[in-house]
């Protein structure tokens, strides 16, 4: 998708949202680390873990901090490639971005959901960020032995990961599409 003309309202939206991050990180004490827009699939999230991981290294990045940013990155992509739906012309919007300031990383990340399942999402997010360490903790404990799968295949740990590896460190919103779809952005943060 050329990110330069848009077509749709629902484009329009999009690469306001995609160039707003980018001009947040377009400045001298901050960069974008990694880039993914379009379409999304099991391949590409193989490659664009690998490339996390790797440039992570090479910018000399704590294990541990690697592992949290490496958990967050999966479970991001993997919520995008379960979960994102493709808007009325038949394409997946989605972005995954990571940019870095100081020694925060943000990984931002947006995608076309349902109206119905943005309702949803927006209450069960709401309800982990208010959720004390420790509460947030025995809940991913609970879900972890008693989770039952969706019918999506997922047990609903991916938001609480994040949550967990970020610190509960999460911003989210939901902007309006059309009638049917919203796009979803998730945004995350972890020091390096």
């Amino acid at each position: 998708m050329d990110l330069n003309k848009s077509g749709s309202v629902e484009e329009t939206i999009f690469t306001n949202k995609v160039n707003g991050i980018r001009a947040a990180y377009n400045v001298a004490d901050r960069k974008i680390i990694v880039s993914h827009i379009g379409e999304l699939d099991q391949d590409k999230v193989n490659t664009i873990s690998t490339l996390v991981e790797t440039q992570m290294e090479y910018l000399g990045v704590s294990k541990s901090a690697i592992k949290k940013i490496f958990n967050i990155v999966i479970e991001t992509l993997q919520n995008i490639c379960i979960h994102g739906e493709k808007d009325n012309n038949g394409y997946q919007l989605t972005y995954f971005i990571i940019g870095k300031h100081l020694n925060e990383f943000t990984i931002f990340s947006g995608n076309i959901v349902n109206t119905t399942v943005a309702e949803k999402l927006n209450k069960r997010l709401n309800s982990i960020k208010s959720l004390s360490d420790s509460d947030l903790k025995k809940q991913y404990m609970d879900v972890l032995s008693n989770g039952e799968l969706s019918s999506k295949g997922g047990a609903g740990l991916g938001f609480l990961t994040i949550a967990l590896k970020s610190n509960n460190n999460l911003d989210f919103d939901f902007e309006i599409l059309n009638k049917e779809y919203s796009l979803f952005s998730l945004q995350s943060k972890v020091l390096g």
